[in-house]
């Protein structure tokens, strides 16, 4: 008894199998009358266009020509009800895949293009699918170059904030009204692959139906993985600014400080120039990596400029040549090491020799670009990282 049951359930499954006959007797049926250059519903009415979007890839992020190029494809549902059908009179037949280019598409946009100004998906053959109650589903994908506003002031920690604006390009509202096709408004990332450069951090999509066109705004977050130019370009810029100081240690005597110095700016400079063609150049706003390179450098001739100086005064045979205030600084130094308490006539009076001098010069030097250093790298750290 079971068997007859049995059989009798499956027996209509054979007799309503579907065809090609029934296929393209569908498809002629469905489009014999169709005129693809017509809207879906009468100027009297709104067609509602649901749209979710899958980010694929990001391919580069350009800072100096403002641009992200990414891939994606967009979901897209509207109602068509000269696509409905009646099921049981093809075989029950309840979906059709078709070419989207014998059926109307929506003319949506992505106005900021920096590539191309078309409708996605145009020129491209993404097939869509049909159900009876007059339902389409589309698919269409490409290869999306927009528009990005940069802020490169954190290089390399930096992360960068795009905006792709999607409108029904030449249709109004209310005739075509955008609406979310996920209930959790994000962008969709099941078949995301990572970028070795930037991390997808957050998308998401907003519709704002308060002007002349009904927008989609996808903002997409991305953060620059910053390890290699952390290597390669901002520890090399502070360790030269770490060791550019240490000429103030040499021995004067040696002959080899002005060199020292000379060869430590000359390095730096070159490094810079390696190191630019790394920096994104671009004025508004500044990298302040690019600032602390700069003050750097600079530092680095007021240290050959201060060992030029205290060479000059150790050569010296006579203190009387010796600058006036330089020798005061000295002798008040002196006083406060000693921590001795003398009379105002005294300590005018206390001799300074140009060892002295020498040694003053080089210890405000040392300590002065030591503490000016970490106040560089501590500030560089601080803004960066907040």
């Amino acid at each position: 008894m079971k068997q007859i049951i049995y059989f009798f359930c499956i027996l209509p499954v054979f007799i309503n199998a579907q065809t090609i006959t029934d296929v393209q007797r569908l498809y002629k049926d469905l489009l014999s009358n169709y005129t693809k250059e017509v809207m879906p519903t009468p100027c009297t009415e709104t067609l509602d266009i649901q749209i979710g979007i899958f980010i694929i890839s990001i391919n580069y992020f350009r800072e100096v020509e403002e641009s992200l190029s990414l891939t994606g494809s967009f979901i897209l549902r509207w109602h068509d009800p000269r696509l409905k059908w009646n099921p049981s009179s093809y075989s029950n037949m309840s979906m059709l895949i078709i070419d989207p280019i014998n059926i109307w598409l929506p003319p949506l946009v992505i106005i900021n293009r920096v590539d191309k100004f078309e409708s996605i998906g145009d020129g491209k053959k993404f097939y869509l699918t049909v159900d009876s109650s007059g339902f389409v589903g589309h698919s269409p994908g490409d290869v999306l170059d927009v528009k990005c506003i940069t802020d490169i002031s954190k290089f390399p920690f930096d992360r960068q904030t795009c905006t792709l604006r999607l409108i029904p390009y030449g249709i109004q509202m209310p005739y075509i009204l955008l609406k979310h096709l996920f209930k959790d408004e994000q962008c969709q990332f099941d078949y995301y692959t990572p970028n070795s450069d930037w991390t997808l951090e957050k998308c998401t999509q907003i519709i704002d139906n308060s002007i002349d066109h009904s927008n989609l705004y996808v903002i997409v977050q991305i953060k620059r993985q910053p390890l290699y130019y952390t290597i390669m370009v901002v520890f090399p810029t502070f360790l030269f600014g770490f060791l550019n100081p240490l000429v103030f240690i040499v021995p004067v005597e040696t002959g080899e400080r002005i060199g020292l110095a000379i060869t430590l700016l000359l390095s730096y400079a070159i490094f810079l120039t390696l190191a630019s063609a790394s920096v994104p150049a671009t004025s508004n706003p500044m990298c302040a990596l690019l600032i602390v390179m700069v003050i750097i450098i600079t530092v680095s001739g007021i240290i050959l400029y201060g060992t030029t100086i205290t060479i000059k005064y150790h050569y010296k045979k006579k203190t009387d040549y010796i600058w006036s205030p330089l020798k005061g600084l000295v002798r008040w130094t002196s006083n406060c090491q000693c921590c001795c308490v003398k009379t105002a006539e005294s300590a005018v009076n206390v001799p300074v020799t140009k060892d002295e001098v020498v040694y003053a010069l080089d210890s405000l030097f040392f300590y002065g670009s030591y503490v000016l250093m970490i106040l560089i790298g501590f500030g560089y750290f601080l803004y960066v990282l907040i």
